[in-house]
């Protein structure tokens, strides 16, 4: 039997932080990058791995980075600076950039080819799921991600979800973020996930067509039959990857069931702040049944002093 994931967002989720702490859970990053050989992106990315910590905890903060350039996008989206997570609004009906990621290294590496198109649509990614070299299971699970969030894309702007378009500048760490996610799930055989309650917070998010309230449009969408609470802070906490991740997968909403951990794995934000950990949490562990947890004992109090019996 599998093992059960559940998700603690107690500072929100994103995409590369989801598949940070499922790397700190074990998953192997080079089995990861190893499922895209089958695809016209491979050999065009690395994965960027750094051991961090925040408030003493330590976790993985995890970039997508195109190798065959040192690339820093200019974008009007800002998020590095103006919000807790590195925004991921990777699907629109129409071109943008994405923002600097900030690696606190550079990666060197020759030139690889590009993706002959332009544009790439989700209806491309889900036949790039086809080729991915994982177990069904996988692939079905990176179709439901990318399709709930082609379908909140689509709601947004007015478009078929399939023709939403993902631009080639900067689309690529997103995609790898939601196909390397359910990879990643693979290989340590997680079986379910629940989720934990999802952070709304207040303010604004600068996108091409100018300020959007938190949350952003499309995450908004993705929330619809998802649990959540309402915190009193401010910045993005739960990008449209993050939130794409959960309704997709997440089964069960609120507090873990009753399991035997086995694993704790923590993804980092870039972002960090002086009154929290930018942190997503992931608890791995083997659900346990009634007969697992053994006769239940009834508890009868014992008497106060004074009392009389009726």
């Amino acid at each position: 039997m599998g093992l059960h994931l559940h998700i603690d967002p107690f500072s929100g989720i994103a995409g590369d932080m989801f598949l940070g702490a499922l790397v700190d859970l074990g998953a192997d990053p080079g089995a990861v990058t190893a499922a895209f050989k089958p695809l016209d992106v491979a050999g065009t990315f690395s994965l960027s791995i750094d051991r961090v910590q925040r408030f003493g905890i330590g976790a993985v903060n995890l970039h997508v980075v195109e190798t065959g350039h040192h690339h820093k996008h200019d974008h009007s989206h800002g998020h590095k600076h103006d919000h807790t997570h590195d925004h991921d609004h990777g699907l629109h009906p129409h071109e943008h950039s994405r923002h600097d990621h900030g690696h606190s290294h550079t990666h060197h590496h020759p030139p690889q080819p590009k993706p002959h198109h332009h544009h790439t649509t989700a209806r491309d990614i889900l036949k790039m799921i086809e080729q991915l070299d994982t177990a069904p299971r996988a692939r079905h699970r990176a179709r439901a991600i990318v399709q709930k969030l082609a379908d909140a894309e689509g709601r947004v702007h007015n478009t078929v979800p399939d023709e939403v378009h993902f631009h080639e500048v900067g689309a690529l760490d997103s995609i790898v973020d939601m196909l390397g996610a359910a990879v990643a799930m693979e290989l340590l055989d997680i079986e379910s996930v629940s989720c934990g309650l999802l952070p709304l917070s207040r303010g604004w998010v600068k996108c091409a067509h100018g300020l959007m309230p938190v949350p952003a449009p499309a995450t908004a969408y993705l929330l619809e039959g998802l649990a959540t609470q309402g915190v009193d802070r401010e910045g993005e906490l739960v990008t449209p990857t993050g939130a794409a991740i959960v309704a997709a997968l997440a089964t069960a909403h609120g507090p873990p069931p009753a399991m035997t951990m086995v694993g704790v794995g923590y993804g980092a934000g870039d972002k960090q702040f002086p009154e929290y950990p930018n942190l997503l949490r992931l608890m791995l562990g083997r659900r346990l049944t009634p007969g697992d947890l053994g006769p239940v004992i009834p508890h009868t109090p014992a008497p106060v002093a004074g009392d009389t019996a009726p």
